[in-house]
């Protein structure tokens, strides 16, 4: 007899538990530095920014040194920052040091984002740690605190010198992706508009990853790179956040042959929430019944992923990196000219008009990201098993992270 599906109250309150109980791990969280908690204060430095025509780079950085500031020396703003964490019930997020922009200064960008977020954490009294091991985030949940792990969604700050490698993973970094959404040396990325695949070169940095127990994170990468890259990796490999191009059409969407390939290597896929990746050109008509524009998502959409990447890679393999939820993006209103790079004439975090990258486009019920226990209870409102919930909230990813980097 098959299991009664859950009144919704049945399912937030079951999914309460699986985060009191369970390790729950976002495998690419919105910045935990500056795009997560936000204070009156640094609203107001975003709308001072945004009146003088400030980029958005320029927007979270000046957020960010507020923040930092705040919770060194203000208990209100280090307690709501650690509210914002409880309240997500999550207790590991990938955190990124650096996605995009200009090929030279990456690794000095990227160092410079390493240190923003160790001070950060050491403004918080040992409740943000560093986690370079799965050990270490386990020891985070049993003792009711919070881990970081960190990733780059770019190989650029290696440039030419593989050694640089060794670099960043001693700076903490555990997952690496080949490209962002342009050509790096390493291979195509899923915007641009060839698709060559992996290069030598990018074969030769897979190699080094496996050697050096860096995960090999596929999320950006075009589809070709994507499965050049599988058969490459002697060890598994990851798309952290990506969805499921058969549902929306997407090119941040991975094929289902690409999935099958990453889960019959052992690797693992988390289903992204930003609306443009997983809602089809037209929209699926959910959000407008409940009075949101037709560029909105629902948890119904994120559900429609997850099953989806389960039929093809089965349920071991399948979790969540939402990259969304941003209340900067909430608070703020934006325009397309205000999503670019900092400086320099070229644009290269590469999206075009046909993208859909619309960050006034939310995800109803996920619009900030420490509402991540309505995620969990959309599953089980949908009638997915508690032990597959389980493993895809948190389970499905520490098993990787175990079997990768330690």
């Amino acid at each position: 007899m098959n299991k009664p599906t859950p009144t919704a109250g049945q399912a937030e309150e079951t999914a309460r538990r699986i985060h009191a109980e369970h390790i729950v791990i976002d495998s690419l969280a919105p910045s935990f530095v500056d795009e997560w908690a936000l204070t009156p204060a640094m609203i107001e430095i975003g709308k001072a920014l945004q009146a003088q025509g400030g980029s958005r780079p320029a927007i979270k950085k000046a957020m960010a040194e507020h923040l930092i500031a705040q919770c060194a020396h203000d208990p209100e703003t280090r307690e709501a920052y650690l509210s914002y964490w409880r309240r997500s019930g999550v207790t590991a997020c990938n955190h990124t040091l650096y996605a995009s922009g200009p090929p030279d200064t990456a690794l000095d960008a990227t160092i410079a984002s390493a240190r923003r977020a160790e001070t950060l954490m050491a403004s918080l009294g040992g409740q943000v740690t560093l986690a370079t091991d799965a050990a270490q985030i386990e020891a985070a949940h049993r003792d009711g605190r919070h881990a970081v792990m960190y990733n780059l969604q770019n190989a650029e700050p290696v440039g030419a010198d593989l050694d640089r490698v060794e670099i960043l993973h001693e700076l903490g970094v555990r997952s690496m992706q080949l490209t962002y959404n342009l050509r790096t040396r390493f291979g195509d990325g899923c915007l641009e508009t060839n698709d060559g695949g992996l290069s030598r070169f990018g074969a030769a940095l897979v190699e080094r990853m496996n050697a050096r127990r860096m995960m090999v994170d596929l999320s950006h990468a075009s589809a070709n790179t994507a499965r050049d890259a599988v058969a490459a990796s002697k060890a598994p490999v990851v798309a952290t956040h990506t969805a499921a191009r058969a549902l929306s059409g997407h090119p941040r969407g991975l094929p289902d042959d690409v999935l099958k390939g990453i889960a019959n290597g052992g690797g693992y896929a988390g289903v992204v929430i930003l609306p443009a990746f997983i809602l089809p050109a037209e929209g699926d008509g959910r959000a407008e019944k409940y009075g949101k524009p037709r560029n909105w998502a629902t948890l119904d959409t994120v559900v429609d992923h997850l099953q989806h990447l389960v039929n093809v890679m089965g349920e071991d393999h399948v979790g969540l990196g939402t990259d969304w939820g941003k209340p900067y993006y909430n608070a703020l209103a934006w325009t397309p000219s205000m999503i670019r790079p900092e400086s320099g004439s070229f644009n290269w975090v590469g999206w075009r008009p046909q993208d859909r990258f619309d960050p006034n486009a939310q995800t109803l019920d996920m619009e900030t990201w420490d509402k991540w226990p309505n995620l969990t209870a959309a599953m089980l409102r949908r009638g997915m098993a508690e032990s597959t919930v389980a493993k895809i909230v948190g389970a499905n990813y520490l098993r990787v992270f175990r079997e990768i980097c330690g």
